[in-house]
């Protein structure tokens, strides 16, 4: 359930599933600049996973009248979850650890992470089409095409679960990589200009485009692209992904295998989208965020040593339709490498095959709140259809931002 958030000059009623105690100092500064902008509609909803972010808090819902904030969908645009019942059944006896390092390794080979990319060009298909802003259209040829399906750092990553039927699942949490970057710097540049042009008393980080103005038609057109780009990423990665666990199970007689669950759940966390809501048209961004309409499938990854889940969204009007995209981090990338050593690292993986790595520390289970308790502080926002525990994680570098 929600408490509601008493703050100074606040032009919105703001609903928190995370308690305010547990609100960081500059998380809170932040929901309260987005609170007091001009154009901000008469309800914003925060997730349980909140924590700060670039500008506005990750685990926003923000929504917007007659207006776009790129720095309220993100530098990753279209960043976001896929997963896949593999129709596999988990045979542990024979699905040990050098099955699982063996199928990590081969998936490592056909997906670059972290600043890698394709050697080649990718298949663009209706991703090769024109940017409203004309000067980044190149980044589509040099950058998009060869970073297509790869995984990004972070806390980007590919997993291998399993559910409470011994069912194996697939999951890859991916963005839209550099030109998604170059998309939102672009327009959070024309949004500052903007925003001082109409004399708009709001910061450089929560700027805006007004949408009967070309230049907010154009973010969302490019906006879009991103979107676009970033689920077509994942389903590369997935693609390959199962590849790689059909080849290993050939070998293994006998083993149940039923392609009729191949249906893909996809889900977006920073994205922005025009939605009815309180009988106004408004513009919902949802950073770090994730919409969970009523009978709408979701993904909520825990981190890679605790369980994630399959949700269903209940549709609840007061969190504007919406639910946490994740645990949330609890420390800063810094403050987790100071904190958490290899040895605590390793320990936090057991019960899985993932392998520690002093490169991504920062991305290990203790930087993040815990999952059970964030999932059960938004009981009324959806409900659980699977649990999946992790099996196997597959990470790049983690030298990047947040989403």
């Amino acid at each position: 359930m929600f408490t509601t958030l008493e703050l100074p000059e606040s032009r919105a009623v703001v609903k928190s599933w995370l308690p305010l105690e547990e609100i960081e100092p500059g998380a809170l500064d932040q929901i309260g600049n987005a609170a007091r902008h001009p154009e901000v509609a008469s309800t914003m909803a925060i997730m349980p996973d909140c924590h700060i972010g670039f500008g506005i808090t990750i685990g926003s819902v923000f929504p917007t009248i007659n207006a776009v904030l790129p720095n309220a969908v993100g530098v990753d645009i279209g960043c976001g979850m896929c997963a896949v019942n593999t129709g596999v059944q988990y045979d542990r006896e024979r699905m040990d650890k050098t099955f699982w390092r063996s199928w990590a390794g081969q998936v490592g080979r056909d997906t670059p992470t972290g600043f890698r990319w394709h050697k080649t060009a990718q298949k663009l298909r209706d991703l090769d089409r024109p940017l409203r802003a004309t000067g980044l259209q190149p980044l589509i040829r040099e950058r998009a095409a060869v970073q297509l399906g790869t995984l990004g750092g972070g806390n980007h990553f590919l997993e291998a679960q399993v559910d409470e039927d011994d069912a194996i699942w697939l999951m890859v949490h991916s963005g839209s990589r550099n030109t998604g970057l170059r998309i939102a710097n672009h327009y959070n540049e024309q949004a500052i200009r903007n925003s001082e042009r109409r004399a708009l008393p709001v910061g450089k980080d929560l700027a805006s485009l007004p949408l009967d103005d070309q230049a907010g038609q154009d973010y969302i057109q490019d906006m879009t692209w991103a979107t676009d780009f970033a689920l077509a990423s994942r389903r590369q990665m997935l693609d390959q992904m199962l590849s790689s666990l059909y080849r290993q199970v050939e070998h293994m007689d006998a083993l149940p295998v039923n392609a009729d669950h191949r249906e893909i759940i996809n889900i977006h966390h920073n994205a922005a989208n025009l939605e009815a809501h309180d009988g106004d048209e408004v513009m919902v961004h949802r950073k770090g965020a994730t919409s969970a309409f009523a009978g709408q499938l979701g993904i909520i990854p825990g981190s890679m040593g605790s369980n994630s889940y399959i949700v269903r969204g209940l549709g609840n009007d007061d969190s504007l339709r919406s639910c946490s995209h994740g645990a949330g981090r609890r420390m800063g990338r810094k403050a987790a490498k100071r904190a958490i050593g290899e040895a605590q690292f390793a320990r936090s993986l057991e019960g899985t095959w993932s392998k520690p790595s002093m490169s991504y520390v920062d991305e290990a289970p203790a930087a993040y709140k815990d999952i059970e308790t964030v999932i059960g502080r938004q009981a009324d926002l959806v409900d659980i259809v699977h649990t999946l525990k992790p099996i196997m994680t597959v990470k790049g570098d983690s030298k990047a931002r947040d989403d």
